[in-house]
């Protein structure tokens, strides 16, 4: 049972139009949106970043998924797991690849590249104050630019907000297959 009211019933007309849009570009609304409905501005700004982080740049949605899958594992996050477990499996991803992103992401098949830019969004995320020179190096060696740098640090960084508020709300777990 969730901490918080997850917002059903009356609602500011701000976050009941953000809300509508979340469903239009998701297909449904995840938990963590309709208890942050409880919070307009706050609503406002997690579905602004979600939307620049997660549906545009230059990363491909499934990396971007990919790495949310990491950080949600690597935070022991129940909610973030199955969240971006189940928008790997509605991009077409196979069910062993997903586990294997989510319990040995060093062996996921993924390029190079990509690749590079997990290992920069797990380092980011486990070891924030060691600046990861060698990561950066590697990345860029790998082909990656700054501008995928600061994505995948950006997916790192919302999904780590996404488990510690989850976990610390008690949401429940969207059961969307």
């Amino acid at each position: 049972m969730s901490r918080i009211s997850l917002t059903n019933g009356d609602m500011e007309r701000r976050a009941t139009d953000i809300l509508g849009e979340v469903r239009e570009q998701l297909g449904f609304v995840p938990t963590v949106f309709r208890a942050y409905a409880n919070h307009p501005t706050l609503l406002a700004e997690l579905w602004d970043r979600y939307q620049h982080t997660m549906l545009t740049g230059g990363l491909s949605r499934r990396l971007k998924e990919e790495i949310a899958l990491m950080v949600a594992a690597d935070e022991h996050s129940d909610y973030g797991i199955t969240l971006h477990s189940n928008a790997l499996r509605q991009l077409g991803m196979d069910p062993h690849e997903i586990l294997r992103v989510r319990t040995d992401p060093d062996h996921a098949h993924l390029e190079a590249r990509e690749h590079a830019l997990l290992e920069i969004a797990r380092h980011g995320n486990l070891s924030p104050h060691d600046h990861g020179e060698r990561y950066i190096e590697h990345a860029r060696d790998a082909g990656a630019a700054d501008a995928d740098i600061l994505e995948a640090l950006a997916v790192a960084s919302l999904a780590a907000e996404i488990s510690h508020v989850s976990a610390m709300l008690d949401l429940p777990v969207d059961m969307r297959s």
